[in-house]
């Protein structure tokens, strides 16, 4: 893996991968994850959290100083670009309750969701393309995520409102799966009943609510991310196998067609194809588009970074 002192994204690039992640953590169905993973930055995202993780024991050493500079170079960019697209987006997509926004009106949901569908459809080639070696134990693992991604999404929806604690532990879940390409961290608070609690929060700036969500989220970055640096470190092949098979089942998620479009009013299950199929196509295709969009972002960065290979997941 190639270290976060050696190669540095400038500030403006993560500031637009910020952007592009946090548009994707809003809707439930696609994580922040997989954008990490289609532009190149997934391995250096999760290392850099885990330097955070580890700041008492870098900031004994120069080395360590400098690698826990170069990781917030990242990170605080990163993530002001993720809040920003977060706000912004559910604002658009979910909107307030007198006013729903196109995720979740019928008329225009389903194109949203075509669209979605088209970008993780084709993007399951980014986490499979990136395994060096192939054999029998990456297609089992591939499939068994792609089974139990397309188990979690359908798991019944919690109804109510969610007492304050609960935020606390869905914080800490929504945060840990959001880091997994395919596993939406948005989707896991829908099933739990909290995505309308959080939402609402944001939009009305309900600190009291936040920092307990945000609690949360710290808890669960402090548990997670360092599993996940040492299957990236030295399961490498094996884990983009299961998040290839990740990816896929949360394809179930995002089918353009639902009895239901609001998760608050129960599950939203899918059904059969509807009169505006040739819209729900040209989305798919413009979600496609994206794809290779972002691939030529991948590809900047790249140059950014001198040519280093990326995301070889080898320490």
């Amino acid at each position: 893996m190639s270290s976060l002192r050696e190669h540095r994204m400038p500030p403006h690039l993560s500031l637009l991968s910020g952007l592009l992640m946090g548009s994707a953590d809003a809707v439930p169905g696609v994580s922040g994850g997989t954008i990490a993973l289609i532009i190149g930055i997934y391995d250096r995202f999760i290392e850099s959290l885990s330097a955070v993780v580890r700041t008492p024991m870098l900031l004994r050493s120069q080395a360590g100083r400098a690698e826990l500079k170069a990781a917030l170079g990242l990170l605080v960019p990163l993530g002001v670009g993720i809040l920003c697209a977060y706000y912004l987006v559910t604002k658009l997509l979910v909107g307030p309750e007198e006013a729903p926004g196109i995720l979740l009106r019928p008329d225009t949901a389903p194109i949203c969701y075509g669209f979605f569908f088209g970008l993780v459809l084709v993007s399951l080639r980014e986490p499979w393309r990136r395994i060096a070696t192939f054999g029998p134990s990456r297609v089992i693992l591939a499939l068994a995520g792609a089974a139990g991604a397309a188990i979690f999404v359908g798991l019944p929806y919690q109804a109510g409102t969610p007492p304050t604690w609960a935020l606390l532990l869905g914080g800490a879940g929504a945060i840990s799966v959001m880091l997994l390409p395919g596993v939406s961290g948005s989707l896991l608070l829908v099933i739990l009943g909290q995505y309308a609690a959080v939402a609402g929060a944001v939009h009305d700036r309900n600190l009291a609510l936040l920092a307990v969500f945000v609690a949360g989220m710290g808890l669960g970055v402090l548990v997670f991310v360092p599993l996940l640096r040492s299957l990236l470190r030295h399961h490498h092949d094996l884990t983009m196998a299961a998040l290839t098979g990740l990816m896929a089942g949360s394809l179930r998620a995002l089918w353009p067609y639902k009895d239901n479009y609001q998760p608050k009013l129960g599950p939203m299950g899918n059904v059969g194809v509807g009169e505006d199929i040739v819209w729900v196509l040209l989305a798919a295709l413009a979600g496609a588009a994206v794809v290779w969009l972002l691939a030529a972002l991948e590809r900047r960065i790249l140059a950014v970074n001198g040519g280093a290979h990326h995301d070889s997941g080898r320490a």
